[in-house]
C-alpha cells in the first residue's frame, strides 16, 4: 500500500504547488 501511496502524495504536492 505504502508503494501506491508514495506516488499519489507526490502527485498532490506538485498539484498544490501548482494551485499556490
Amino acid at each position: 500500500v505504502i508503494l501506491i501511496l508514495m506516488p499519489i502524495a507526490s502527485l498532490i504536492e506538485n498539484k498544490m504547488l501548482e494551485w499556490t
